[in-house]
């Protein structure tokens, strides 16, 4: 069977965290409120991280996908994994958390990822 295009972007996605020296914590991570692709501890922050892929720019770049519905289902979902502290990473004073999109654009046989940190604005959720 055909690996699914959306299931390679994420696998993509959390090799190019690891690479760059992000620790992934969980992927998949589903709940009643949705799900969250990526929860990565990266620069000292928690990153929920949303991964968008596609192979052709006839809808927009990916991260455009990302509309404030699906912002909102994925900040109830990290309230939710917060709440739970499965990692046991949850409770430090100082720790912060933030929403990020990696988007991976797939063209003429080359990857282009970008990764866009604090993507969601603060009346977003």
């Amino acid at each position: 069977m055909k690996e699914k295009l959306g299931d390679w972007g994420e696998r993509r996605a959390a090799r190019y965290l690891v690479d760059n020296g992000a620790w992934v914590i969980e992927t998949n991570f589903t709940c009643k409120a949705g799900e969250i692709d990526i929860i990565a501890e990266d620069d000292g922050a928690i990153a929920f991280i949303e991964v968008k892929t596609r192979a052709e720019l006839e809808n927009g770049l990916p991260c455009e996908s990302v509309n404030l519905s699906k912002r909102r289902r994925i900040a109830k979902a990290a309230s939710l994994y917060i709440a739970q502290d499965r990692s046991g990473m949850m409770q430090a004073p100082d720790m912060d958390f933030r929403f990020d999109v990696i988007e991976i654009l797939i063209m003429n046989k080359k990857v282009w990822i970008r990764h866009i940190k604090d993507a969601f604005c603060e009346n977003d959720c």
